[in-house]
This record gives C-alpha cells, sequence and structure tokens, in this order.
C-alpha cells in the first residue's frame, strides 16, 4: 500500500513538475515581447499616396510583432489633424511636422489654442516641399506664375498648406491674393492630386517628400513634371524666423528630366504621442522603433536612410520628450 502511495505521489509530482515547467516555457515565451496598456493602437498617418503611409504601415507590422496581443492600425490624416486628434485621444501616436508641434504647443498657427496632451518621441527625416506642375504649363516658370492657378494643397488638415502659407507671406501672396487673381485651392490625399495634376484638373500640385512624391512618379511616365523653385532670398528670410522652415534642395534626377537640384523649403517629419501614456509602453515604443531600423530600411529605403537616434532630437526640445522616450535617449547616449 505504501509503495502504491509513493507511486502515485511520484507521478504526481512529475506531472506537477511538467506543468509547472511548461507555464515556466510559456511565460518565458511571452516575456520576450513587452506587453501594452491597451489592446489597440492607433497611429495618425499621412494619406494614401503620401511618403507617410508607408512609414506607418511598416510601424504597424513592427509594432504587432514586437508587442504582445497588440492589434495597430493607422489612420490617414495630416500633421495639424493627426496633433488634434492625440489632443482628444482618437489616436494614441502620430506623425507630424516640428513646426507645427511648436505651433500647437504654443497654441501658433493651425492651431485655436494651445494643445496640452502631446509628447515628443523623436525625429526622423527632413521634408522636402514641392510645389510641381507639368512641363505643358509652359507659363508657369516661376511663383509669382501660379497666383492665378487652380492649386492643389494635399489634406487640408496637414501641415503642408501651414507651411506653403507661410512660405507664400514672403511673396506678399495669401488665399486672397489667390482668389483675386482668378485662382482656386483645392485639398485632397496626394494619389487624387496627382491624378487631377495628370488629367489637367489643377494645374500646380503642392506636397512633401523625402525628397520624391511617390504619387508624382506615378504620373511623370505619362505626364512629365518641372518643379517650380523658391528664391534663395525668401528662403533665407523664412528659415531667420525660426518657425521650424529651413532652406534645403530636392536633388537633381528625383523626378524624370530634372538635371539640377531644385531649391525649396524644408521641415522635419517628427513622432509625436499622448502625453497621459504610460511612460513604459511609450519608452518600449520608441526602443523597437529604434531597434527595427534595419526592416524600415528594407522598406522604405530612401527615407529610412534618414532615421538615425543621433539624429532624434534634430528641431525637438528635449523639456517636450515623452518620459518614457526621454529615458530610452538617455539610456543610448543620444541624450545626457
Amino acid at each position: 500500500m505504501k509503495r502504491t502511495m509513493v507511486f502515485l505521489l511520484t507521478v504526481l509530482s512529475s506531472f506537477i513538475l511538467l506543468a509547472a515547467c511548461s507555464d515556466s516555457d510559456a511565460t518565458s515565451g511571452a516575456g520576450d515581447k513587452p506587453s501594452a496598456p491597451d489592446k489597440f493602437l492607433k497611429i495618425g498617418s499621412g494619406p494614401m499616396g503620401s511618403g507617410w503611409y508607408p512609414i506607418t504601415t511598416v510601424m504597424t507590422d513592427v509594432y504587432m510583432d514586437g508587442f504582445s496581443g497588440l492589434n495597430v492600425s493607422q489612420v490617414e490624416g495630416g500633421s495639424t489633424a493627426n496633433l488634434k486628434s492625440l489632443e482628444v485621444g482618437d489616436i494614441q501616436m502620430g506623425l507630424n511636422y516640428t513646426s507645427d508641434f511648436t505651433s500647437a504647443i504654443d497654441g501658433g498657427e493651425g492651431f485655436d489654442e494651445p494643445l496640452s496632451e502631446i509628447s515628443a518621441i523623436g525625429a526622423l527625416y527632413p521634408v522636402y516641399q514641392t510645389i510641381a506642375t507639368t512641363t505643358d504649363n509652359e507659363d508657369i516658370n516661376s511663383i509669382e506664375d501660379i497666383v492665378d492657378k487652380h492649386i492643389f494643397l494635399g489634406p487640408k488638415g496637414g501641415g503642408g498648406p501651414v507651411a506653403f502659407w507661410n512660405m507664400m507671406a514672403e511673396y506678399g501672396i495669401d488665399e486672397s491674393t489667390i482668389e483675386e487673381a482668378g485662382g482656386e485651392i483645392s485639398y485632397g490625399n496626394y494619389s487624387d492630386g496627382a491624378s487631377m495634376l495628370k488629367d489637367n484638373n489643377v494645374e500646380v500640385f503642392v506636397g512633401g517628400g523625402a525628397p520624391f512624391i511617390p504619387a508624382l512618379q506615378e504620373i511623370e511616365i505619362t505626364k512629365p513634371i518641372k518643379i517650380i523653385p523658391i528664391e534663395e532670398d525668401k528662403l533665407q528670410s523664412i528659415e531667420e524666423k525660426g518657425i521650424g522652415i529651413a532652406s534645403g534642395e530636392i536633388p537633381a534626377d528625383t523626378y524624370e528630366n530634372m538635371d539640377e537640384a531644385i531649391p525649396t523649403y524644408t521641415m522635419v517629419t517628427m513622432l509625436t504621442a499622448r502625453s497621459d501614456m504610460e511612460e513604459d509602453y511609450a519608452y518600449n515604443l520608441t526602443k523597437l522603433f529604434w531597434d527595427n531600423i534595419p526592416e524600415f530600411e528594407s522598406q522604405i529605403p530612401e527615407r529610412a536612410k534618414h532615421f538615425t537616434v543621433e539624429t532624434a532630437l534634430d528641431g525637438i526640445d528635449p523639456e517636450t520628450l515623452h518620459p518614457g522616450a526621454k529615458k530610452y535617449y538617455e539610456e543610448v547616449g543620444a541624450l545626457e
């Protein structure tokens, strides 16, 4: 009887040990991935056809692979729209321009009042603002030539239109100037805007790229485009204003038959999150982003080549960083 009891206890102990090991393995496997406080993460992107959309597509894969049980989706938007969506909690992360982030905190251009629920995660890459027409519009060769034309400005809630009007102010041009000259303004996603340009439904397309805009490259196969330059003195003037807009050049050969670099204005794309996001969550989101740069380089090489931790604070006041992001940058030595 005693032998039987001992045998049963031995078998039972073995089962308990195996179960414990199994649970330990399962916990260990889950422990390889950080958990998220919520099951869903919404990331504010750009419109279809923009350079931001493929970035957030990669982010979706990175975060769904990197977290345990997290569902990630991207929401079409724009710079100012994403910041406003972050403020009310419609999204938890978003792409925007550093210039709009500064304006949002101060309640400046594009915002009726200061936003208090936004924090910086990191700067990503410079965006070259492109003012384009087609080569068959022979009368459009300078900024002054566009005032009486039908102009497409991209998404209405984007930072592009805000930057455009800031740039046009250097020329003494505003919306009333366009209207009084017989011009017209349209908004929408970049794919639609490029199609409108190709079909002659608009004469001027304005958008941001790094440096190219995918939607423009798609139409130039059948409809050659040309880029309108910004004058150097205007670029110098706006850069000196310190509103997050700088001067740059769209490199030669960015588009077909573009033999020389074209001077234009630039902004920096950054990643932003809600301020009330848990610190550990923001830390892991930041870390996973920078740990997976090879994935971005594989999918979007032209943009990802600019993604570096060394430039992650370009144009960003460290005081505006989310504590979780700040913790990461301190760990890797990007911030003292």
